[in-house]
């Protein structure tokens, strides 16, 4: 299959991140992706939050490059096209925050340590944790902010820095500029053993046959430890947590303006904080809950799961209307036993660096991590020069949902499929559909992560058939082989045609 500088293993945020900043140098970089379309792990199933910063315990590799990955967004937003907005957070501090230590402060001293001491403990550790222009609201304030917030909230925390992004737009974005930049993106290739010489990593084995290689970025998100086992180098164990998110109607995003949690200490053994968020595209999500699970493709959506995140977001916004929820998906995040990322050379393999345990706040961190990856590199050895071709710019693909008329109206002069909507609930046309197959999408959930088709109020009952139609003469494919993820959609000659 060729001989490469670096061989990067996953395609999620992390891979991508790594591929796109090592695209910088005159290296051969190869990514491997044993799904039919990057972004489909944890990098799509998450809320798109980017966290400022406070969570993480002091001492931590995850605080510091969770600090430094937040403050980098602004460029990357900049340069790769994709959507981000600093929307801010707002901790919310009610009756219920501190109630298991109720007994203990007897009387108004509870309403007191409440409302004036614990705000500026939140806000401390925020501050010492490096995170800037954090604020202690009180009634009127809380209030001019979120209006619709419940009635007994004693106080708050604003955290400005806290942003929100598409998680899988992100993604395809820096896999976009990466490829443009000279990184091969093999797709469906599952990594099954390694050549090794000694101590060394010679080669990767695929399905698809050898990739030949002086180092190795171990980036496979839960499947991180048995990628190194494969390899000799296993050091930690990945546990998965599956996390469970609602997503809204945007007509419910008019509610909400910031990203939402009421501090309850300590906190719900199935919940990692969560809380009720804006998305960049409008519609509002609640979650996550966070839940030990035995299998690393978990994505089910129980029923008590549903209603657990319903009754412990609730009180957030009490009058929120529930019934407007469009949708409920799970994502399986990928600690080790530490709970830090670990992001170094193995101990016993010369050319192997684990970038592992990336969990929440890995969105966030993750331009920092590539960063922080890419030193580790140099340390170990691989020598980089600048490519003097390396463009940092990716165009996003246009939506006619965010264009003007007379900007519509001028591109359905020059190509009339921008005037042919596939997909009512988002305003997506036919030119954007065909854009996103000439980027490489294939399958019915790779056109819908870069467009959006079928994101909507029904879900995609009214556009897939359509969209998959595209496909079919898009790709010259029979119809009944075009993919949903990895599985064929429809079985045998589709109605309508001849068998």
């Amino acid at each position: 299959m060729g001989e490469y500088d670096v061989i990067i293993i996953g395609g999620g945020i992390i891979g991508t991140a790594i591929a796109r900043e090592l695209s910088r140098y005159d290296i051969k970089i190869a990514l491997l992706e044993k799904a039919s379309d990057i972004a489909t792990g944890a990098s799509k199933a998450n809320n798109g939050m980017i966290h400022p910063g406070v969570a993480p315990p002091r001492n931590t590799l995850k605080r510091k490059l969770n600090i430094r990955g937040n403050a980098m967004y602004d460029k990357w937003a900049e340069e790769l096209g994709f959507k981000f907005k600093r929307v801010g957070s707002l901790w919310l501090i009610t009756p219920r925050t501190l109630v298991r230590y109720k007994k203990y402060l007897p009387g108004p001293l509870y309403k007191v340590v409440l409302k004036y001491i614990f705000p500026w403990v939140v806000k401390f550790k925020g501050m010492r944790n490096g995170v800037k222009g954090i604020k202690i609201l009180q009634d009127k304030e809380i209030f001019r902010l979120e209006p619709y917030v419940t009635k007994d909230t004693l106080a708050a925390v604003y955290v400005p820095s806290t942003g929100i992004v598409d998680p899988y737009e992100v993604t395809i974005a820096l896999a976009e500029n990466a490829k443009e930049n000279g990184v091969e993106i093999h797709l469906r290739t599952e990594v099954v053993g390694f050549l090794k010489e000694k101590n060394a990593i010679k080669g990767v084995v695929t399905n698809k046959g050898v990739f030949l290689c002086k180092y190795v970025v171990n980036a496979a998100g839960v499947y991180a430890d048995e990628i190194a086992e494969l390899a000799g180098a296993r050091e930690y164990t990945i546990h998965p947590r599956k996390g469970v998110e609602l997503m809204f109607h945007k007509d419910t995003g008019e509610l909400i303006h910031h990203c939402l949690s009421e501090l309850v200490f300590p906190s719900h053994p199935t919940s990692k904080g969560g809380g009720l968020n804006p998305t960049i595209h409008g519609n509002v999500m609640w979650g996550p809950t966070a839940v030990e699970v035995p299998d690393k493709e978990d994505t089910s959506v129980k029923r008590e799961e549903i209603e657990f995140v319903l009754k412990r977001y609730s009180t957030i916004i009490p009058n929120f209307p529930r019934e407007q929820m469009i949708r409920y998906f799970a994502g399986v995040r990928a600690p080790t036993f530490t709970e830090d990322f670990i992001i170094r050379p193995a101990k016993w393999v010369k050319n192997f660096l684990h970038v592992a345990g990336i969990q929440s706040p890995g969105l966030a961190s993750a331009p920092a991590i590539a960063e922080y990856a890419i030193e580790k590199l140099k340390a170990m050895g691989l020598e980089l020069k600048e490519n003097p071709r390396f463009n940092p710019r990716r165009s996003p693909i246009p939506t006619t949902a965010e264009m003007s008329i007379e900007e519509l109206d001028k591109r359905i002069m020059e190509n009339p499929k921008w005037g042919n909507i596939v997909c009512t609930c988002e305003l997506v046309s036919e030119a954007e559909i065909i854009e996103a197959i000439n980027r490489g999408a294939y399958t019915l959930d790779a056109i819908k992560r870069r467009t959006r088709a079928g994101m909507g109020t029904c879900q995609g009952s009214y556009c897939t058939l359509k969209i998959a139609e595209i496909l079919s003469r898009e790709l010259g494919v029979p119809l009944n082989d075009i993919l949903k993820e990895e599985a064929k959609l429809f079985n045998g000659p589709v109605r309508g045609e001849a068998p």
